[in-house]
């Protein structure tokens, strides 16, 4: 039987980096071609636009543009995920809903690696750093791609019961046969991926890991948009402890005291131990203030919340 791929790109305002992202996904895949079907999802017409536009020079007609609400990611996906199931598709275990975003882009073999995991109830994919490791914040970018891989590559031999990292929002796969116990998801959440993640779990499926799906990156290059990235990705996971959600969230700070060492052994130089050391303390803020907002119920719906630096 002929495995189904339905590659979702969410986007957002994206025209500087969509080209390259659809790219990606269509050129290094001409042999799929015939069981790939790509629905790229932006509220704007120039993203979507720019997307048409380079479908059309490669001549690649399985394509769907979807223009969305602007409500956020969660609303994005789940308008994806309807006009996927919406004609009786996508329902099969051998079918794969691929997951990533406008402003990143895979590796040439990333969809063919998150094939060869057909045992999961998700997979997750590799995300790689493309900032210079010559500055702090690229630094930052490096260390938390790696320490996220050895966790990842750690947890593919764990019980399922002891599981703990999502799989990476930059790119993951869901088994087609699962989306009807999983979107929609709530739109108030603030990591689709974590939110994802533990459903996938909680129905009692493992999470695989593609360390050779690699997608590449680009991380904030400033102190607030760190911040607000990370306020957003640590605080969806802690947001899922909301009893209204019905999860039981694995990701907490005990996650980070387990590789406490692990930014002290990545350093390479004395300027990267001085990041390191001083990652403790920006870290421990962030933990606080994560903390302090989810008991105050101050955490941000699931809405856009744009990284410009990132872009």
């Amino acid at each position: 039987m002929l495995v189904k791929m339905y590659v979702v790109i969410t986007s957002f305002n994206e025209l500087a980096t969509i080209g390259k992202a659809v790219e990606q996904i269509i050129c290094p895949n001409r042999d799929l071609w015939s069981s790939l079907q790509l629905i790229v999802i932006a509220p704007d017409e120039p993203t979507l636009k720019k997307a048409e536009t380079i479908c059309q020079k490669y001549k690649f007609e399985n394509v769907q543009l979807v223009k969305d609400s602007g409500q956020g990611k969660p609303m994005a996906l789940n308008i994806a995920v309807e006009t996927i199931t919406r004609g009786g598709v996508g329902i099969l275990s051998d079918d794969l809903l691929i997951l990533t975003d406008g402003d990143v882009y895979l590796g040439n073999e990333a969809i063919k690696n998150l094939l060869k995991l057909k045992d999961c109830g998700g997979v997750g994919g590799h995300p790689v750093s493309v900032d210079s490791r010559q500055n702090m914040f690229g630094y930052f970018s490096h260390l938390f791609c790696e320490a996220a891989h050895v966790r990842r590559l750690k947890d593919r031999h764990a019980p399922l019961a002891m599981m703990i990292v999502p799989m990476s929002g930059y790119l993951y796969a869901v088994r087609g046969d699962l989306l009807g116990q999983i979107f929609p998801i709530p739109t108030q959440v603030r990591a689709e991926d974590a939110y994802i993640s533990q459903r996938i779990l909680s129905l009692g499926y493992k999470i695989g890991y593609a360390p050779n799906a690699l997608v590449y990156v680009k991380f904030p290059k400033n102190l607030g948009d760190w911040y607000r990235q990370k306020t957003r990705s640590l605080g969806g996971n802690v947001q899922l402890a909301d009893p209204s959600l019905h999860l039981s969230p694995r990701r907490s700070v005990f996650q980070d005291l387990q590789m406490i060492f692990f930014p002290l052994l990545f350093a390479k130089s004395y300027k990267e131990l001085y990041w390191s050391l001083l990652l403790y303390l920006l870290r421990l803020f962030l933990w606080v203030k994560i903390y302090y907002n989810h008991a105050l119920k101050r955490y941000k719906s699931g809405s856009w919340e744009r990284i410009e630096s990132s872009k």
